[in-house]
């Protein structure tokens, strides 16, 4: 289901910084495979670093250094996004959750089809959100709205993310999400690259002034939250064993 690893997270990266460099490309499409945009963190992963970690009878946990590293890639990949000078467009179909919904928000352009939703599941793991979903999120739905999903962990259905102003389009299968992605892209493909990049500029500087604050508040939480002995609980139920 599109689970985000150290790998994906990198592959994903890659491939951002290579169409930035490009002076060809006029939008860039985000989509997920197999019925699912993406359904988050790779859980397993972090669960198997975690119990890596146990040695002579202590109890396992990520080190600092580990969980830095976990949350900075999930930052880095929102920085990847932003970074690319041209509009970004998330394409999503199914669930988009934890740090798959942060990397569909981090998008200048979603669309998304009826059976979608969104979901900042992270309060349920003991954690906070990441990615930059803390900030794209409130300046896109509004305090309350992201104040329910953030610590509540509600998810947020497709139509209700489009009557929030968080989607641009909802509509009824994937082949229609195929068609309208399509259209938007060449819509965008027509213009003037230039007129693009200085239009995204300005608006990141309005929307998205303080972006890079926001990472790092996450940064230095989430660090903090993957030690916590909640975080370790949550990770102990996932596979199947009793602290």
């Amino acid at each position: 289901m599109n689970a985000l690893n150290g790998a994906a997270s990198e592959a994903i990266k890659a491939s951002l910084a290579e169409f930035s460099a490009r002076d060809d490309i006029r939008a860039v499409v985000i989509d997920g495979a197999g019925g699912n945009f993406s359904t988050g963190a790779d859980v397993a992963d972090l669960a198997a670093r975690s119990a890596a970690n146990a040695t002579g009878g202590s109890d396992a946990g990520l080190t600092a250094a580990q969980a830095r590293s976990v949350i900075s890639s999930g930052s880095e990949l929102a920085r990847a996004v932003r970074a690319v000078p041209v509009p970004v467009i998330a394409s999503v179909d199914g669930a988009a959750a934890g740090i798959g919904a942060s990397l569909a928000f981090a998008a200048d352009l979603i669309y998304a089809t009826e059976r979608s939703y969104f979901l900042l599941a992270f309060i349920n793991i003991g954690l906070m959100p990441d990615g930059g979903a803390s900030m794209s999120v409130a300046t896109s739905v509004g305090r309350a709205r992201s104040n329910a999903m953030a610590l509540l962990g509600e998810k947020l259905r497709a139509p209700e993310a489009f009557a929030s102003g968080l989607v641009n389009a909802v509509v009824a299968d994937r082949a229609e999400l195929d068609a309208v992605v399509e259209k938007s892209a060449a819509n965008l493909a027509g213009k003037s690259v230039s007129a693009l990049r200085l239009t995204k500029a300005a608006l990141d500087a309005h929307s998205l002034d303080g972006f890079e604050a926001a990472l790092e508040r996450e940064l230095d939480g989430q660090t903090q939250l993957l030690q916590s002995s909640e975080f370790q609980a949550a990770l102990a139920a996932f596979t199947g064993e009793s602290r």
